[in-house]
C-alpha cells in the first residue's frame, strides 16, 4: 500500500517582547555623549530653522569653519574633523566670497569640503555620503543647505508619515557614522509663542530628529536675533546674537541655559 509523505502543518512561535529589566540596563556602560560643539550640539540628527534670508547659511558656514579649523564659535570648543557642508542654494563665486568676508582664507581650511549639488534621498545621497565618509573618516559633521533640496521622493498623502519616514531616513547616516548632520531647513510666517512650532512642516519633522535650532528676528532688517536650541540630550538654551557685517558673523552674544530637555 503507498502511504504519502505529510508534512505537519507548523505552527508559528508565539509573539513575544525579549526585554531588558532595568536593574540590567544600569548595570550596563554606554559611551558618553559626544559633541561636535561642546554644550550645544552633540552627534545626531539635528534641524537648523529660520525665515528666508535671515543670516541662517552665515551661521552654518561658521559653524563648518570652527569645526573644520578646531577654533571655537562663540565661547564653545569644537571637536576639529572633516566638514562636508552641501551649500545648496549657493555658488562656489558666493561661497569664495562669503569665506573671504569672514576672513577664513587666514585660516587652514583645508578640511571643510563644499559641494553646491547633491542627489537626493532617492536618487543616490545615502551613497554619496558613505562614499564621502569611507573617503574622509574624520568627517564629524555634514550640513545640508537645505533640507528641501535633497527631498526627491513622492510624498504621501500624510504629511506627518512623509516627514517622519525623511528624517528616520536621514538618521541611518548618524546611527552608522559618528558625526552631527545639520538640516538647514525654513520656518512659516505664522506666529507661536513655541519657536518650534514654527518650523516649517508637520510635527513629525522635529518628533524624529534629535534636536532644533530656530533662528528668529524682531526686525528684518536688523542685526540682532535670538537662537533658540532645544535638544533631546542636552539643556535647552536661548542666545541673544547680533550679526557683525565687517565680518559677516554672528557674534557679541550672550547665552542664557534653560531648565529642560526636549521629551
Amino acid at each position: 500500500m503507498n502511504q504519502q509523505n505529510q508534512t505537519a502543518p507548523q505552527t508559528a512561535a508565539p509573539k513575544t517582547f525579549t526585554t531588558i529589566t532595568a536593574a540590567e540596563l544600569m548595570a550596563q556602560e554606554f559611551e558618553p555623549l559626544q559633541f561636535v560643539i561642546e554644550k550645544i550640539l552633540p552627534h545626531g540628527l539635528f534641524i537648523f530653522a529660520g525665515s528666508p534670508k535671515i543670516g541662517k547659511s552665515w551661521l552654518t558656514l561658521d559653524m563648518c569653519q570652527a569645526i573644520s579649523t578646531g577654533g571655537k564659535l562663540w565661547d564653545f570648543n569644537v571637536m576639529q574633523g572633516e566638514v562636508l557642508y552641501l551649500a545648496l542654494e549657493d555658488k562656489y563665486s558666493r561661497l569664495q566670497g562669503r569665506l573671504k568676508q569672514m576672513k577664513a582664507d587666514n585660516l587652514d581650511i583645508s578640511r571643510l569640503h563644499l559641494k553646491t549639488a547633491a542627489f537626493g534621498m532617492t536618487s543616490g545621497l545615502f551613497e554619496a555620503v558613505h562614499n564621502f565618509i569611507t573617503a574622509y573618516p574624520n568627517t564629524n559633521f555634514i550640513a545640508i543647505d537645505t533640507l528641501e533640496r535633497i527631498r526627491d521622493g513622492g510624498r504621501e498623502r500624510d504629511i506627518y508619515s512623509c516627514d517622519y519616514n525623511d528624517m528616520n531616513k536621514l538618521r541611518e547616516i548618524t546611527d552608522k557614522h559618528k558625526l552631527t548632520l545639520l538640516l538647514v531647513h525654513h520656518t512659516r510666517k505664522m506666529f507661536d509663542p513655541d519657536p518650534l512650532n514654527t518650523v516649517s512642516g508637520s510635527t513629525g519633522l522635529i518628533g524624529a530628529v534629535d534636536g532644533a535650532f530656530v533662528l528668529m528676528k524682531d526686525k528684518r532688517t536688523g542685526n540682532k536675533a535670538k537662537l533658540i536650541i532645544s535638544n533631546r540630550d542636552t539643556e535647552s538654551f536661548c542666545f541673544d546674537l547680533r550679526f557683525d557685517p565687517d565680518i559677516c558673523r554672528w557674534d557679541g552674544f550672550h547665552g542664557e541655559q534653560q531648565r529642560g530637555r526636549r521629551r
